[in-house]
């Protein structure tokens, strides 16, 4: 009996023991991918808490919604976009949880988006990757979305899950008119995203 609890409690203490390592190399890899993300953070293209609005992105958004033109196009700098990101979040989230920077590494056809949320003293950062293929088209899509270096994406189907909102989403808008135009094309450069819409 004494032996079978020896054996026991070492195998208990072996596995309290891994799982403490893994956590703390999992921990470790996390805070240093964080700081050489930091360190290489272009600032023109981050958002920060607290943020007033000069209401330039809420005008443009107007005049795309209500030009009388037939064709129309919104167009907002990655610094714009995640300031319209920052703000849309706060109305989506817990009031203990906060979206406290939102950052942009833009790209032809391919968006790097990245949302550092904080609960309480602790903060992480999520990204995701917003593709666009080249043609005429407003369906966006991601292939992976990350908690800091460590990909997500392949657990609980969740990359699927997100296209098929998105998809959903671009959908409802256009057959219900919420953008108060028919978007046409969704076009991500090198310096700004192009939202081409038309008159219903």
């Amino acid at each position: 009996m004494k032996k079978f609890l020896k054996i026991s409690i070492s195998i208990l203490l072996f596995f309290v023991l891994l799982t403490g390592l893994v956590s703390f190399l999992l921990i470790h890899n996390y805070n240093t991918w964080e700081k050489r993300f930091e360190r290489n953070i272009y600032e023109n293209n981050l958002a920060i808490l607290p943020y007033e609005s000069d209401g330039s992105v809420e005008m443009k958004i107007a005049k795309f919604t209500l030009s009388n033109e037939n064709t129309e196009s919104l167009i907002l700098s990655p610094y714009e976009l995640s300031n319209l990101i920052l703000l849309t979040s706060k109305g989506y989230l817990d009031k203990e949880i906060t979206v406290r920077r939102v950052y942009i590494e833009p790209g032809n056809f391919r968006w790097n988006i990245y949302m550092e949320f904080v609960y309480k003293r602790y903060s992480v950062w999520f990204s995701v990757d917003i593709n666009k293929d080249d043609m005429q088209t407003v369906q966006l899509y991601i292939t992976d979305i990350k908690l800091g270096n460590y990909s997500l994406g392949r657990y609980f189907d969740l990359v699927y899950q997100i296209n098929t909102g998105i998809a959903n989403s671009i959908l409802t808008v256009n057959e219900n008119g919420f953008s108060g135009r028919y978007l046409e094309n969704i076009e991500l450069m090198e310096d700004k995203i192009v939202v081409k819409g038309s008159r219903y």
